[in-house]
Parts: C-alpha cells; sequence; structure tokens
C-alpha cells in the first residue's frame, strides 16, 4: 500500500487504496488480505514489530552465511531484494554487500556464477550483477550521478560514513533492487531504489549470455567466493528476498519514512525469506528456507 505509515489516515483514503466502496474496517483489513481485521496495527504491520537489532560488520574478515535451499535458476524468474544498509568506511572502499553463489562452501574460490551488489569505489558505482559461466549481465548506477536520490554528491570522497548520503535518523539506507526475468538487457532488467526512490541514471551495463543459476548459498558483507575479499564495513538489517517485482509504491511503503518495518507487511504471499538479527548474534530468518547459518566476527548490536 502507498498509504503514509504515522499520522491520520482517513477511511476514505484506505477504500481509494484498496478500490473498496466499503466503509467497514473490518471488510477493508479483508480486502487487504489481513487476518486481524479491526487492529489498526495489524492492518499497517507496523505498530506491532519491534526491530532492535542489526548486525555490524567491521570490514576484517567478518561475514554471515548460510545455505539457501534451492530456489531453482535464479535468472528465470522475477525477484526483488530489499535491506538496510549503514555505511561505516571511512575512506573510500570497494565493499560486498550481499552475494548469491551455486557454490554450497564458503571461500570456495570460484568467483563465477553468482548474483550480488557491490559498491566499487573507484567509480563510486553500485553494481547489480548476475554473473553465469564468467559473463556479466548487470547494471552499474553512479552515486554521485544519481544524486538527487542518493544524496551522494562528491565523487572523490566517495561512500563513506562521511558521506552517507539520503539516510534515516540512525544513519541508514534502504537499497531495493528488482529484477526483470523478461528483460533482454542489463539496463532494463534492473531496478534500484535508495529509500524508495529510483535510481534512474544508469553508468554502464552489460548484457551477457545468461544461463542456468541455482543459488545456494547467502553471503552478507561479504562475497561468497572468498572471505578474505571484498568484506565491508557496514552495518546490514532486514534483508528480504521477494519473488517479484516490487513497485516504485510498494518500496515507498517499505520504507516507512525512514522507519524499519517488518518485510512481511507487503506482499506476505511473495516474501521467500527475511533475514533478521537479534540478541544473540545470530540471524532470525522469516521463512527458514535460508538455514546453517554462521555468524563469523562482527556483532549484533542494539539500535540507540
Amino acid at each position: 500500500m502507498a498509504l503514509q505509515s504515522s499520522g491520520q489516515i482517513k477511511i476514505s483514503e484506505i477504500k481509494a487504496e484498496l478500490g473498496s466502496s466499503s466503509n467497514s474496517l473490518r471488510a477493508l483489513s479483508a480486502a487487504a488480505g489481513l487476518s486481524v481485521p479491526d487492529a489498526m496495527s495489524e492492518f499497517y504491520g507496523y505498530s506491532s514489530y519491534s526491530n532492535t537489532h542489526y548486525y555490524s560488520n567491521d570490514g576484517v574478515n567478518d561475514y554471515v552465511s548460510g545455505v539457501w535451499e534451492n530456489y531453482g535458476n535464479l535468472n528465470s524468474f522475477d525477484w526483488s531484494v530489499n535491506f538496510w544498509v549503514r555505511q561505516n568506511q571511512s575512506t573510500k572502499t570497494s565493499q560486498q554487500l550481499w552475494d548469491f553463489n551455486a557454490n554450497t562452501t564458503i571461500n570456495s574460490g570460484n568467483s563465477n556464477n553468482r548474483m550480488f551488489i557491490q559498491y566499487v569505489a573507484s567509480s563510486n558505482r553500485i553494481i547489480v550483477r548476475l554473473r553465469t559461466n564468467s559473463t556479466n549481465f548487470d547494471r552499474q548506477l553512479s552515486l554521485h550521478d544519481n544524486s538527487s536520490v542518493t544524496g551522494v554528491t562528491n565523487s572523490s570522497t566517495g561512500w563513506t560514513s562521511g558521506q552517507r548520503g539520503n539516510v534515516n535518523s540512525d544513519g541508514f539506507c534502504m537499497i531495493t533492487v528488482t529484477y526483470d526475468a523478461s528483460a533482454t538487457t542489463g539496463a532494463s532488467a534492473f531496478k534500484v531504489y535508495w529509500n524508495g526512490n529510483e535510481m534512474t541514471t544508469t553508468a554502464t551495463s552489460s548484457n551477457g549470455t545468461r544461463s542456468n543459476l541455482g543459488g545456494s548459498r547467502l553471503t552478507l558483507c561479504a562475497a561468497t567466493h572468498s572471505t578474505t575479499g571484498g568484506n565491508s564495513n557496514i552495518d546490514i538489517d532486514e534483508w528480504a528476498f521477494y519473488n517479484d517485482i516490487l513497485t516504485s509504491a510498494e518500496a515507498t511503503t517499505l520504507y516507512n519514512s525512514g522507519t524499519i518495518a517488518d518485510a512481511s507487511t507487503l506482499h506476505t504471499g511473495n516474501l521467500i525469506e527475511a533475514v533478521r538479527f537479534a540478541a544473540s548474534n545470530s540471524a532470525d530468518t522469516y521463512a527458514g528456507i535460508y538455514n546453517t547459518i554462521t555468524v563469523s566476527g562482527g556483532s549484533t548490536n542494539t539500535y540507540a
């Protein structure tokens, strides 16, 4: 839903959003597919959700990694990834944010057959890439060329703790990536949103041939093929994977005016997994297809 997440909301606005003529909150809640029809906190899914911890990686061989029950060919269906990230690196440094890999083991040394998003310092770019059999299919977006969205204006400084860009009061931004399997070019297949606003200026893209890619391992804050390279001095939270394409309005809803919300508020039927963090320094997952999880180094911290 594209309604605001706080403040006064009129029944007429809810009716318009749902395309319903009913004046009954019970009926409107049912139309939204919710199970507790008379509770506004359930209607929006935000008020009843408590997000207290995030994972912090110091950039020295830390990572969260686990086996992903093979979800088929990641090239062949539409998907979206949504997550929150806080940049802590004081100098301009390339960093891996998350990484799917066809290998079942961490630190395999095989950099092929991967799907990932990374920050490349030399060009101040975010790169979203499907890499199958050493062939790249990707879209690359310079943060400074999309400064009206990202708030990162100085490419020489880059994306650092001193230039985090547009962030919430805790210093986190929300990045959303969508993939259209029917698109023939990287520029048209991938969309990237920063805080629910689309980055539209493409620096470059690759259109290599895509072949079967089964994601067997998901790693956060490090390259799956190597724990000694690509580590990231970042904080990360609420990593979510959907098997459909989130719209710009849905990305805005997830952004929730900068308040981290429950990923299952939206598209519950299409949410495959949400990786959360709890006080025990371990990943707390939503659906249970991300398992045998290792938290190596780093720490799970409480929001101030």
